[in-house]
């Protein structure tokens, strides 16, 4: 069915499209959650949101010292925590509770084949409450809608070319989570399959990486800073004085090192089905060092769960062991 079919045929809702590398099957159906959803385990999910909460706060401190900020734009970022949290999602930061979507077809088609050994893409397309205005709230669906062209300061660059939208179910925290709710495969109204080849694009062509990424950004530069330290100032860590946060913010960082490779060697969000589909499809280093991910990954579970029961001895070992096996998987020199 033709995309103006759709539309014609489902006018009751308006049509956004979202491009993925893969299409990811949980049972018999497509999955579409949020990035700080997808973990299964609820303290995870607790602990990305005290990620996400110490990100905002960085992210306004940030903005404040920045003399090319205009003022009356971080008013409202200051004010808006769903501007905070549209600003750190849009720019990879962390984990938030909000979707990307776009309602340009080709913008989520270029996204679809960026970085794709596989030549195949999946555009998502979901049917979305009708907008109102810049933050549109939807009373009945409880779905919110960020325009980010409208609500993005004018240091961010990527949503003017990227005519990015975030939405996210109204009224769920880190205190409230029913996973079903948050899947937005319920919005899902076709997935296309594609190959990335000329008789695909005919006359048109994908927008490039850098269209997509403006190198020249003044926000993305402030976020990369943020992104960098977000392990280093944890609330349960820094008010234990026996461990050196310096410590924990290392390890962290180097193993979401490691989480982010697997995302992108996968397409898989959740570490545990990426990892998994590393090993089944033969994968020969990840097989190799399998059990030493295991061990890591356990290890990684207590310092953000227990940290009470971890030293600072234990943190030295165990980061220059992560370090070896980012080594073996060529991820360091």
């Amino acid at each position: 069915m033709e995309i103006a079919e759709l539309s014609y045929k489902n006018p009751d809702v308006m049509l956004f499209y979202r491009g993925q590398n893969s299409n990811y099957i949980k049972k018999k159906y497509s999955t579409l959650y949020p990035t700080i959803y997808r973990p299964n385990n609820e303290k995870d999910i607790k602990f990305e949101f005290e990620i996400l909460e110490n990100s905002s706060n960085e992210l306004l401190q940030e903005l404040e010292k920045n003399d090319n900020v205009d003022g009356e734009e971080l008013k409202d970022i200051k004010k808006i925590k769903l501007l905070q949290y549209s600003i750190l999602q849009h720019y990879e930061v962390c984990k938030t509770p909000l979707l990307d979507v776009t309602q340009s077809l080709k913008v989520a088609c270029s996204f679809a084949i960026l970085d794709n050994k596989n030549n195949t893409g999946y555009i998502y397309v979901l049917g979305l409450p009708y907008i109102t205005g810049r933050i549109s709230v939807d009373s009945e669906d409880y779905i919110t809608n960020v325009r980010l062209l409208s609500i993005s300061c004018s240091s961010s660059k990527r949503p003017f070319f990227q005519e990015g939208y975030l939405v996210q179910t109204e009224f769920v925290s880190d205190t409230n989570i029913e996973k079903g709710e948050l899947d937005f495969n319920r919005r899902i109204v076709a997935i296309y399959e594609f190959k990335n080849n000329k008789k695909f694009w005919s006359s048109e062509n994908p927008i490039s990486k850098d269209d997509l990424y403006p190198p020249e950004d003044t926000m993305k530069n402030i976020c990369e800073r943020i992104k960098s330290k977000k392990y280093y100032s944890l609330d349960e860590i820094s008010n234990n004085v026996l461990i050196d946060k310096n410590l924990v913010g290392e390890f962290l960082t180097l193993w979401n090192k490691l989480e982010e490779k697997v995302r992108y060697k996968t397409d898989i969000n959740n570490f545990g089905r990426g990892i998994g589909l590393l090993i089944d499809s033969k994968d020969e280093l990840y097989e190799v060092n399998i059990r030493e991910i295991n061990r890591l990954r356990k290890f990684r579970n207590k310092v953000v769960h227990v940290t009470n029961k971890v030293s600072n001895k234990n943190l030295k070992v165990e980061i220059n062991s992560l370090k070896q096996l980012l080594k073996k998987l060529n991820m360091e020199k």
